[in-house]
């Protein structure tokens, strides 16, 4: 999904297409995404959106890992996330996410279709700018 108000980056082991009220994130296949990863997200994201709102979309069309404790270890950080979409491929990506609803404290949601993440993002990006937030 490229369009002129889009940027990539690609890091190694995940790309990122940034846009101006959400990223979407591909990690790609069989990485392992730990501490030092979710610091480099969090530089990344920092760096891009500063202190601006913006939403994440995972993008799961890839199989890796990540310890759901560091779902946590985000929150630490000072960045303005209005919520999270996971585009799902399969029951099992779909599972995955739910399970990991559990350790997110941002509103969350899993979908088929990258607009239906588009459309809850921005949903929850319009809510949270009308709330002055």
């Amino acid at each position: 999904m490229k369009t002129p108000e889009s940027s990539f980056l690609d890091l190694g082991f995940a790309v990122f297409e940034f846009y101006e009220k959400y990223v979407i994130a591909t990690v790609k296949e069989g990485v392992v995404l730990g501490q030092q990863e979710m610091a480099k997200f969090h530089e990344i994201f920092s760096q891009y959106y500063g202190d601006k709102l913006f939403g994440y979309i995972s993008n799961r069309k890839n199989d890796y890992t990540i310890n759901p404790l560091y779902y946590k270890e985000i929150e630490k950080y000072d960045l303005k996330i209005v919520g999270i979409a996971t585009l799902c491929y399969s029951k099992e990506s779909y599972d995955m996410a739910l399970f990991a609803e559990q350790f997110f404290s941002w509103p969350h949601a899993a979908f088929y279709k990258l607009e239906d993440c588009i459309s809850f993002i921005t949903q929850r990006y319009n809510e949270e700018k009308n709330a002055g937030l």
